[in-house]
């Protein structure tokens, strides 16, 4: 199964040359993107695996924006930016992202980081290949206990929306 990837970057020349990087290495991208705004409905309809996130783009809000709000819905995202500069590093490492690219960027550098980060979900607890299914890992007085669920059913605190390696976040009350 491919990855699906969302770009979200405003410079059309470097979204392209992502792109084109991203299916040579045999990634799917859903879609691409030059403002917050943008992203998010893209988001919404195609649910991407991994977020490829410009910092400062089209529009009033910023990659740092959607950054938290990914975060909050658990899905990944590696930031690009021209701009490393110390503020910008430290409203980046707030959102906890999984990654943080420098532009310009290598086509090496993009697909080891995707790579990372693919190897980082994939071995993480809750994280599955099949889309009904979610395993999870407990660990309660040092005993490991395995858990399965299905679209909709719960999991410990989560309830789980059949979204491929993440979470569903707290179930709804």
């Amino acid at each position: 199964m491919k990855e699906k990837v969302l770009i979200v970057e405003d410079q059309s020349i470097e979204a392209l040359n992502l792109e084109r990087m991203l299916r040579k290495a045999g990634y799917e991208v859903c879609g691409m993107a030059k403002s917050v705004e943008q992203a998010s409905g893209i988001i919404s309809k195609q649910k991407p695996d991994l977020v490829l996130l410009d910092i400062f783009l089209k529009g009033t809000l910023t990659g740092i924006d959607l950054g938290h709000k990914l975060k909050d819905d658990n899905i990944s995202f590696i930031y690009l930016s021209a701009n490393s500069n110390q503020a910008t590093l430290d409203a980046a490492k707030e959102t906890r992202p999984d990654g943080f690219l420098v532009k310009p960027v290598r086509e090496k550098d993009v697909i080891i980081m995707l790579e990372i980060d693919r190897y980082k979900r994939e071995h993480s607890p809750g994280f599955i290949m099949d889309p009904k299914v979610k395993v999870g890992i407990q660990v309660e007085d040092g005993n490991a206990k395995r858990s399965e669920a299905k679209d909709g059913d719960s999991m410990g605190d989560e309830k789980y929306d059949g979204h491929i390696g993440r979470n569903a976040g707290p179930k709804e009350g």
